[in-house]
């Protein structure tokens, strides 16, 4: 039985009632944060160089900025940081787990979902793990059903349907597997809706385009297929479609104000479209600009503050062709800031909480922006990535190091996932 000090401090700690800080707080400090760190590492250089008698070579980045010392790309425990940005490491290599990580999800920074294939030849076989602890340790099962078989131009995805999560089956009839721990699954058919819906969009729903019989990849859909939604009751369809727009992408998160948001092009020039009233109606964003026809806007928000991306995915890998920005939550957006020479990027933008950009491009190099998207700089010290993306409770980064996956809840602070 706890004793009488225990039951106190007990009462005590359910009293406490501690406000978090406005965000517009949390990100001022950050940058504050930030700027100190950078002038006390430039006062530290300049009082070496004063006391030094011999030249000492630095080497440095194409900007001018230090390697930072940095432990061996073999060491499995090691911690790599550059400019704020930080990934940590295991206690040893990843475990292997059965066939190639292809999509990973989170509820919460606990609890993850991730889902796994092998393929041979056109046929593959999927399974899905769930994680308590935020991927340090994983149980494994074979995926539900007809979902554990697939044709590897049609396989399933992973999708946050409000506190479960949904595997969602490609064809015009898919199969549709709900789940909270990732064991006990609840399974049917669905048939895709033929108009559109009558009722306001749940919170608890994620978009995605028809035509899954192509295969639901959010990276490359095909442009100009209806817009529909799945939740845990089943797949329905917005109250209406998006007009003005060819829509190729669908956001994978509601915004902060519970806006939804696609993109895709409007008359040969990239598009975003937004719904503030849950679906009933769209309002459209055009970017001008000296864009090719295949180009096409996606959007990152982060706070009142939304980032368009103009892309153009024609190419392999993606280009990156310049970023528009808003500080009032998509209302109105600044001119597109284009990106010079070959630029790629591979996946998602990530917004951090200091005002920077940060992106992965096409060769697997970290990049960020001071200056919403206007300029970049490589930062240099990080793993090779292949991409990075947005998801319900954060973003993960794939293929870093061609072997690890890392989940990160604000894109500063990576952690290394116990899976291979």
């Amino acid at each position: 039985m706890p004793d009488r000090l225990e039951l106190r401090l007990h009462a005590e700690r359910d009293r406490l009632d501690i406000k978090q800080p406005p965000l517009a707080v949390i990100t001022a400090r950050a940058s504050v944060l930030r700027r100190r760190r950078r002038l006390a590492r430039a006062g530290a250089a300049s009082a070496v160089a004063a006391l030094a008698i011999l030249a000492v070579t630095v080497t440095v980045t194409g900007d001018d900025r230090p390697v930072p010392n940095q432990p061996a790309a073999s060491d499995p425990a090691g911690v790599w940081s550059a400019e704020d940005i930080t990934v940590n490491g295991l206690p040893h290599l990843p475990t292997d787990l059965p066939g190639t990580v292809r999509d990973v999800e989170f509820l919460d920074p606990e609890r993850g979902f991730l889902l796994s294939v092998e393929c041979k030849g056109a046929s593959c076989t999927t399974w899905v793990s769930a994680t308590a602890d935020g991927g340090r340790t994983w149980r494994t099962q074979a995926a539900p059903g007809a979902l554990g078989s697939a044709a590897a131009d049609a396989l399933p995805t992973l999708v946050v349907t409000g506190p479960q999560i949904t595997l969602l089956g490609a064809g015009t009839s898919p199969l549709r597997s709900t789940s909270a721990d990732g064991e006990t699954w609840n399974s049917r058919r669905e048939t895709l809706p033929a108009g559109d819906g009558t009722a306001p969009l749940p919170g608890t729903a994620h978009l995605f385009q028809a035509g899954l019989e192509a295969g639901f990849e959010p990276a490359s859909k095909t442009c100009g297929k209806r817009v529909l939604a799945v939740t845990p009751e089943g797949i329905v369809a917005p109250p209406r479609q998006p007009t003005d727009i060819e829509v190729c992408w669908t956001a994978p998160v509601r915004g902060g104000d519970g806006s939804w948001w696609v993109g895709g092009r409007s008359g040969g020039s990239p598009a975003l479209a937004v719904s503030r009233d849950d679906g009933a109606t769209w309002e459209p964003h055009v970017f001008t600009g000296s864009f090719t026809g295949s180009s096409q806007a996606r959007m990152v928000m982060h706070g009142r503050n939304v980032f368009a991306v103009i892309v153009d995915p024609s190419t392999s890998p993606e280009s990156l062709l310049g970023v528009a920005s808003s500080d009032n939550d998509g209302a109105t957006f600044g001119p597109v800031h284009p990106t010079v020479g070959q630029a790629t990027i591979g996946g998602d933008p990530v917004p951090l909480l200091d005002g920077r950009l940060l992106i992965v491009d096409g060769q697997g190099n970290w990049l960020v922006s001071e200056n919403r998207g206007a300029t970049w700089h490589r930062v240099t010290g990080l793993h090779h990535t292949l991409r990075l993306a947005r998801t319900q409770a954060g973003y993960v980064a794939y293929n870093m190091s061609t072997i690890y996956t890392a989940y990160s809840v604000d894109g500063s602070t990576w952690q290394k996932l116990d899976a291979q």
